[in-house]
């Protein structure tokens, strides 16, 4: 077993029954790929590829610490379904394409959970489907509602419907991190937006929560909260991802 890299966020996934838990979210169906993010010693890709065996599915499981890609490439070496990437996820991920359904799926380091999640939205093409562990408090803030809302429920619940499966005790993994984990799972939304018009909205939810407790007369003019129709005295939690996204098109129509 390799020591792991306190800087990498390494925390390794012990119980069987969560692993198989996951790879059932994803719903996998056939002619599809899968990426797995930070597959480590490789639990998680082998349920996948034991669940996939025979099917038309293709996994790329991208590691960012060459000891596990290197012996990720021993594991699975002779197995054309299962493609091992020595790479960074968030440099990797906006180089990806593909023509088909695309899913994305793994335990996070739980350090870089928002910036991944931004990338996964972002992809050249949007997944259909998103299984992560990711820390319990992160968790909760991704899925949650008005009047709860927040900057990252709002961009994420924008493009998925977002639900929180279970929770994972620190005690599951090893090293034990410092906080309990939740896996979440994303589907997504008819909703279309190319990149630009997608970094666009995210500039302008960053400008509605940049005063979270304030009300939307702060961030926002008179003249722009009547023509969306928007009350100036609620805050930015207040309002559901739809009404976010219909006041930017009132805007920028």
């Amino acid at each position: 077993m390799y020591e792991p890299i306190k800087s990498l966020g390494q925390n390794f996934l012990l119980k069987s029954s969560i692993v198989t838990s996951m790879v059932d979210a994803l719903d996998i169906e056939n002619s599809e790929d899968i990426i797995e993010i930070g597959p480590g010693h490789g639990v998680l890709t082998e349920a996948l590829f034991h669940r996939i065996t025979d099917r038309d599915i293709k996994v790329y499981s991208v590691e960012v610490d060459e000891r596990f890609a290197k012996k990720l490439l021993g594991m699975f070496s002779l197995e054309p379904t299962i493609e091992i990437i020595h790479d960074d996820i968030l440099k990797w991920l906006p180089t990806f394409t593909s023509e088909r359904r695309v899913k994305v799926f793994g335990s996070l380091p739980y350090y870089i959970t928002s910036p991944i999640l931004h990338s996964v939205i972002k992809m050249n093409v949007m997944p259909e489907k998103v299984v992560f562990l990711i820390q319990k408090e992160v968790a909760e803030k991704v899925c949650s509602k008005v009047p709860d809302a927040s900057y990252l429920s709002t961009f994420v619940q924008t493009f998925y419907n977002a639900e929180r499966l279970f929770d994972v005790s620190k005690n599951e993994f090893t090293p034990a991190p410092k906080v309990d984990g939740s896996v979440i799972k994303l589907t997504r939304k008819d909703i279309k937006m190319d990149l630009s018009t997608i970094e666009r909205y995210e500039g302008f939810l960053h400008k509605a929560f940049s005063h979270p407790r304030k009300m939307l007369n702060k961030p926002f003019t008179k003249e722009e909260l009547s023509k969306g129709g928007i009350d100036p005295k609620l805050r930015a939690q207040n309002l559901s991802p739809e009404e976010w996204l219909a006041f930017y098109k009132i805007l920028h129509s």
